[in-house]
């Protein structure tokens, strides 16, 4: 009974933790659009944001692989550990960066 009421309880933890993930996920791309917006010119911003999407989009199937391949690996709470803390990495690796510091430089055109 205890065995069941513990394990019950960190499925909700690892639960929480992953979904939390997305978040850092969604801060990222709410960062990093504007960002690029105020970086590019008008005239070349259509060809620099559909660059941006497809190399997204070819990257996706990717890390599907190698995160896949991790899932195999690990247990499923460790792998969403894993899968939460690297998303909060980059994050926070996002966040570190120079050309975020100097966001409030930039002026949209």
């Amino acid at each position: 009974m205890i065995l069941t009421v513990v394990s019950y309880n960190q499925f909700w933890l690892f639960a929480i933790i992953y979904l939390l993930s997305f978040v850092f996920q969604g801060l990222t791309q709410v960062f990093e659009t504007p960002m690029i917006q105020a970086m590019v010119g008008s005239d070349q911003l259509g060809k620099v944001m559909t660059c941006f999407y497809t190399l997204v989009s070819v990257t996706l199937p990717l890390g599907s692989l190698a995160f896949s391949f991790l899932a195999d690996r690990f247990d499923l709470r460790l792998f969403l550990l894993l899968f939460a803390l690297f998303y909060a990495g980059i994050f926070l690796l996002f966040l570190a960066s120079h050309a975020f510091k100097k966001v409030d430089e930039l002026q949209l055109s």
